[in-house]
């Protein structure tokens, strides 16, 4: 694009330079991939510093005993009629404390009831507790049952409850008080490997269940392609308008003069060692040009005008100076390659803070 075309494109809106907001969302796209990155480092290295057993939920959670059914059994066919418009699917028979129960599955759910008695399974908070001492081998006394009225992450059929343990550890049990499961066994230290978990997978859902291939994990991806393709993309245009250069590949130092004057025209310095931008020669050995972006285009700070001769604009000069600006060979010293010539401050404040040892 000429010189022309670019200060046209400059004053008819104030769209800015494709490149240049690559480059914003490029840097916003680093940052939140660089967390979560972190993210991923420190727990992985965390997982691998602790010992396992630390981690265990079922430190003091005894294995499940099969247990002999004493009483008789009642007939099965009645409670099959009941529940054969349903669509029955399975029958089973299980224990509770000793005592049968008959599992039956069916298209629409599956229901527990007393094998002895085809009544539907209850549980007294006596019984509760029996069958959480039954699951627990550890030191503490158990608290009474609890039933918790939140959603929880465990498949229960009916009310859970907790049983809170008073051990070092502070084990919470969970029961199923519709089919009398134990569900669970956590403590303090499973909660911290289920954070590393939650934190580590992106698991931020609590109905998501732990997944490599959910919506969070494939927006991630998505967001690290176009990470990559932005950077090649800014890394070609920065190349193209010569702002990057391989240092094989690099510019000697320019031989001859750079003469700066004050906005007033008077002599103000010159230098003879030009190497890199404006900005960089200027600023060698000592700043004299102040920035606060330090030469990256950003801040707009370090313009100066060309007497005789001005480079193209870049995109950055086009973003960051006026068309007025761009007219009368105003540049940001910071976007071009340094090479004799005549330039002049812009800003009054830039003559303030021009060291007064060389005034």
């Amino acid at each position: 694009m000429s010189f022309s075309n670019k200060l046209n494109a400059s004053t008819t809106g104030s769209k800015r330079p494709i490149s240049l907001v690559l480059q914003t969302l490029h840097k916003w796209l680093g940052l939140i991939l660089g967390l979560q990155l972190f993210i991923w480092i420190v727990t992985g290295l965390t997982f691998n510093l602790i010992d396992e057993p630390f981690l265990d939920a079922n430190q003091y959670r005894t294995a499940e005993k099969a247990s002999s059914i004493s009483t008789a059994l009642a007939p099965t066919a009645s409670l099959l009629q009941i529940y054969q418009a349903e669509g029955i699917i399975e029958l089973k028979l299980t224990s509770v404390l000793g005592r049968a129960v008959y599992t039956l599955t069916t298209t629409q759910q599956t229901r527990w009831v007393w094998a002895d008695s085809l009544e539907p399974l209850s549980l007294t908070n006596a019984e509760i507790l029996t069958l959480a001492k039954e699951s627990y081998s550890g030191p503490g006394e158990l608290s009474t049952p609890q039933i918790l009225n939140r959603e929880t992450p465990f498949d229960a059929s009916g009310p859970v409850v907790m049983l809170t343990a008073s051990d070092e550890v502070g084990t919470r049990i969970y029961i199923d008080t519709a089919s009398g499961t134990v569900l669970a066994h956590q403590n303090r230290q499973s909660d911290l490997k289920d954070l590393l978990f939650m934190l580590h997978f992106m698991d931020y859902s609590p109905d998501n269940g732990i997944s490599f291939n959910h919506l969070l994990v494939q927006l991630v991806s998505i967001g690290a392609l176009f990470l990559g393709l932005s950077g090649i993309y800014i890394l070609g245009h920065k190349f193209h308008q010569g702002q990057l250069s391989l240092p094989f590949l690099r510019r000697k130092t320019a031989i001859g003069k750079l003469a700066l004057y004050t906005q007033d025209a008077q002599p103000l310095a010159e230098f003879t060692d030009l190497n890199g931008t404006y900005l960089e020669s200027i600023n060698q050995g000592q700043e004299r040009l102040r920035t606060q972006c330090g030469g990256g285009g950003r801040c707009g700070l370090c313009k100066l005008r060309f007497v005789e001769k001005p480079p193209a604009p870049n995109d950055y000069d086009l973003d960051k100076l006026t068309a007025t600006e761009l007219t009368q060979g105003i540049r940001l010293s910071c976007q071009h390659e340094a090479s004799p010539s005549k330039l002049a401050l812009v800003t009054k404040a830039q003559h303030r803070y021009w060291p007064q040892s060389e005034h």
